[in-house]
């Protein structure tokens, strides 16, 4: 069977897996923020109107001061980009031939892009016997024998984060060994007492981290993200983007939503309060997870076989993301969003109820 790519797909996995769609439904494969800003956050029509009508600012100025100043950094180490993904197609084109790591399983357009770059991509796994973690200091020797390294902290899927001073050791030997890493945080805004590489950028050269603002403010459909690094390659990875790629409805949306702190506090603590209430809640006997620190997390059944559970989930109305793309996850999980309370209550009556 050819699964779809990615989630927030539904309709493409229910006609793949031949079930026609309930009436309704539950995403589950979508792992952007479940709580919505209240309309009254949102810009007026008139505004909508003229942002719609008017050309972007080219550089994304206002936008970038914005984000250079929350993240006490210069305004050259920003690079605002057509959500993540863009910014990892860029890297792939800058090291476009060159040797390529990447800290599986993981998010798969790291690997697409760079071998549509005709990069060498090799994989270093995590262990899944041990909560999905690495041996940083194998990873950091195998790192040192590639040019550029994809880490994604936290890391999609499995929600799961090196402790600080492992990550840190890893960056450090890199850097020595004139290997860039790249640290992928799209997830990072709903990590609860989470840290962030961006503080190291000013003593490790080659690190490059990447941000998205599209998950916590639930604009997926905006298209906005950020390149932090230092000011050359900036400016390298610039020469290589189309023009107005941050369009004026996203660098103004992102201006209005970046300021307001609270309510990504806000769901920081919703969000953990949720996964650990579902994790409480699921018969241990039956199920394993992974140790997520996000709103998302892997799940296998103990017994049986996961694409029945996936098939079961779908005809009850609960839509998981299949992992059958992911490198070492082989289909054998499925990947679950932390939702609402209600929402949650729901997925937890289905996985209850499947015999297996």
């Amino acid at each position: 069977m050819h699964w779809p790519a990615h989630g927030a797909n539904p309709h493409a996995l229910y006609k793949r897996c031949g079930l026609t769609p309930p009436a309704e439904y539950i995403d589950f494969s979508v792992n952007t923020n479940p709580y919505r800003l209240p309309p009254s956050a949102w810009p007026n029509s008139e505004e909508w109107i003229r942002w719609a009508s008017e050309y972007p600012d080219l550089e994304a100025e206002a936008l970038v001061a914005l984000i250079a100043r929350q993240e006490g950094i210069e305004r050259g180490q920003v690079l605002m980009t057509n959500g993540a993904a863009e910014a990892i197609y860029l890297l792939a084109a800058l090291f476009a031939g060159r040797r390529v790591g990447v800290l599986e399983p993981t998010f798969s357009e790291y690997r697409r892009a760079c071998l549509a770059y005709g990069c060498e991509v090799t994989a270093f796994m995590a262990a899944e016997e041990r909560g999905f973690s690495y041996d940083i200091e194998k990873a950091a020797t195998w790192a040192a024998g590639r040019d550029i390294v994809f880490l994604c902290h936290p890391n999609n899927p499995t929600g799961t984060a090196v402790p600080e001073h492992e990550l840190r050791s890893f960056i450090d030997a890199a850097d020595q060994a004139g290997a860039y890493v790249v640290v992928d945080e799209a997830f990072y805004p709903f990590w609860r007492g989470g840290f962030t590489a961006v503080r190291w950028l000013d003593r490790h050269p080659r690190l490059i981290v990447l941000r998205s603002l599209t998950k916590i403010h639930h604009l997926a459909g905006v298209r906005l993200g950020y390149v932090v690094a230092n000011e050359e390659i900036v400016a390298a990875l610039k020469t290589r983007q189309p023009p107005w790629s941050a369009s004026q409805v996203a660098q103004q949306l992102a201006i209005r939503f970046l300021q307001m702190e609270p309510f990504v506090e806000r769901t920081k603590e919703r969000l953990a309060a949720e996964r650990k209430r579902v994790f409480r809640m699921l018969p241990t006997e039956r199920y394993d997870v992974s140790p997520s620190v996000v709103n998302f997390y892997l799940l296998r059944p103990r017994s049986g076989r996961t694409e029945a559970l996936l098939f079961h989930l779908l005809k009850k109305g609960i839509v998981p993301r299949h992992t059958m793309n992911f490198p070492g996850l082989d289909g054998r999980y499925v990947r679950l969003a932390v939702k609402t309370q209600n929402e949650n209550d729901r997925l937890l009556e289905a996985l209850m109820g499947w015999d297996g």
